[in-house]
């Protein structure tokens, strides 16, 4: 048996992993044709495009962001709710569609949920669009 000497070495496959790694934590995001932003329905108040109001009470807040186990969805509806003095069960959340104009992430400028940084991102958009409310 012979062994085959390797054409690689220890400092250029730390090196490629390493700008890999780069590649992968650091992309440029691509913009694609965003949908344009569906008007309120009939009877609803829509101050903005987060929040409608239906006259029953039941307040609907389209959320941009995407819960992953975090609790996203439960702290938001509960800043809004608290915002709106409002009672938190009769806030709902929908997700929003796609459009990076309307429902851009205020800390990367597009429309995804990453980083951890969903509450960080959207508190003080979401307190303002409860005081506009």
């Amino acid at each position: 048996m012979s062994v085959l000497q390797s054409a690689i070495s220890r400092r250029s496959l730390l090196g490629g992993g390493l700008a890999g790694g780069f590649l992968l934590a650091f992309h440029l995001p691509t913009y694609g044709a965003s949908e344009p932003a569906q008007g309120g329905k009939k009877g609803k108040f829509a101050p903005n495009a987060f929040i409608r109001i239906d006259p029953a009470g039941r307040t609907t807040l389209v959320m941009p962001q995407v819960e992953m186990g975090q609790g996203v969805y439960t702290s938001v509806a509960m800043i809004l709710a608290e915002e709106l003095d409002a009672d938190y069960q009769q806030v709902v959340l929908e997700h929003a569609p796609p459009n990076d104009k309307l429902y851009g992430n205020p800390v990367f400028g597009i429309q995804v949920t990453g980083n951890s940084n969903s509450i960080r991102a959207f508190w003080k958009p979401l307190r303002e669009a409860g005081a506009a409310a």
